[in-house]
């Protein structure tokens, strides 16, 4: 071997042990304050540092989200769920009893090699084992404290499989059992993911064929949840066949809920599953149809609209709150002569765009679109970072310009008028 090479592998040897004690020192420096922030002070220091070594070589590996053996999850989902979980996990704390807040990722990690090492062990496996093992036993498994990181865990990957799911293709879930949290015994750190495709075919509606998915959503076990609805829950009189009927959703309303409120896919399918799926389905009769309130962040934002279609419910479309053909919509026209092509020109018939006029900070036409019922629509500006394109903000002054020869504004000029010559 040359020189060259024996320099270049001693160095590569003396940086490896250097990075190896840097990890090892940044371990102990979590286990000990996450210590500090569960029991106190005092702790950390009577663990024997054998034993702290027996925890370093035992520590879990890094979380990750992988595809479930079989499954026919691709590679691209699998790096988009492992780039989204570590998005939510950022940042993410976990509020103690005693007023500590600790980092879930550190939770996670060191801590669940703590707190499960602790559990394990015998009271007598060093001098202040048993002392050790009472001071964390409120976090220990089994515990409230345990089980608040474990429902933390589990809401954050079911948010990343809800980010990931689309009706018009599929559903994904995941199998967490494997991680530490949930098994102290296991020396895997995998969340698991599947992919489960809808159902999809077609309908024939107003004579013309129709792509359409059955609404549906995957189930802990795998299973599908059908949503089954009787007709009286949605308006519909039909005397005594009133059984519950399964729903389907057309591509067409699935186009217009991206459009109309753009958002991440599989938000706004999930709340449609759910909205459904409620045993009280929130709705109004408007004409021969019935319209389903659909909410976002619990703000009504607009309306599905369904009708039976002979033995199965069909949402047709969705309409925002200020479209045409809401009872919102129709207001918002006789106040200030808003028709469609009005609408749609100031660009206020969609959420993003609508949001982008921060109309809850104009007085007059905050007044405006109060009474015309949409006061749900003027607390929704944060939804503006979920969108999938980026809007740049507008001037609400445009919109009072635009219909300064409305009715509703020249009414709101004589009474300003009027107030200000009584004074």
């Amino acid at each position: 071997m040359s020189k060259q090479k024996k320099k270049v592998s001693s160095s590569s040897t003396s940086d490896a042990k250097a990075h190896a004690a840097m990890h090892r020192k940044r371990f102990l420096e979590r286990i000990g304050d996450l210590c500090n922030a569960m029991v106190g002070p005092g702790y950390f220091e009577k663990i024997p540092s054998v034993v702290l070594d027996q925890m370093y070589a035992t520590r879990y590996p890094a979380l990750k989200i992988k595809a479930a053996p079989g499954s026919q999850v691709s590679k691209v989902t699998v790096i988009k769920a492992n780039k989204l979980l570590e998005a939510f996990l950022k940042n993410q704390y976990i509020d103690l009893k005693n007023g500590s807040r600790v980092l879930l990722p550190v939770l996670l990690s060191e801590g669940l090699i703590l707190l499960n090492f602790l559990h394990m062990i015998p009271g007598h496996y060093f001098p202040h084992a048993a002392l050790l093992k009472e001071q964390f036993k409120e976090y220990g498994p089994e515990s409230e404290g345990y089980e608040a990181i474990q429902e933390m865990l589990e809401v954050l990957v079911q948010d990343v499989t809800v980010f990931l799911s689309d009706l018009k293709v599929s559903i994904l879930r995941a199998d967490y059992s494997d991680t530490p949290v949930f098994d102290m015994y296991s020396r895997r750190n995998d969340i698991f993911i599947m992919e489960t495709k809808t159902e999809k075919s077609t309908m024939v509606v107003r004579d013309k064929k129709r792509e359409v998915v059955r609404l549906g959503w995957v189930g802990p076990e795998m299973e599908w949840i059908w949503v089954k609805v009787k007709p009286s829950a949605l308006g519909f009189d039909v005397g005594s066949f009133d059984i519950p009927l399964d729903v389907y959703i057309q591509n067409h309303a699935l186009d217009k809920l991206q459009e109309r409120v753009d958002i991440t896919p599989g938000i706004m399918h999930s709340i449609v599953f759910f909205i459904f799926n409620d045993p009280e389905i929130n709705h109004v009769r408007y004409h021969d149809r019935t319209l389903v309130e659909y909410y976002v962040a619990d703000q009504k934002v607009g309306y599905l609209h369904v009708e039976l279609h002979g033995d199965k419910f069909l949402i047709h479309t969705f309409l925002f709150l200020t479209n045409n053909g809401t009872p919102e919509g129709i207001k918002l026209e006789k106040l200030a002569a808003l028709e469609k092509e009005d609408k749609k020109h100031l660009e206020i018939d969609k959420l993003s765009t609508f949001n982008s006029y921060h109309i809850e900070k104009n007085e007059k036409l905050r007044k405006l679109f109060i009474e015309a019922g949409c006061e749900s629509l003027l607390g929704l500006g944060h939804l503006q970072e979920f969108s999938a394109k980026e809007i740049k903000d507008k001037d609400p002054e445009s919109i009072l310009k635009y219909l300064s020869d409305s009715k509703y504004f020249k009414e709101e000029l004589n009474e300003d008028e009027d107030i200000g010559g009584g004074e």
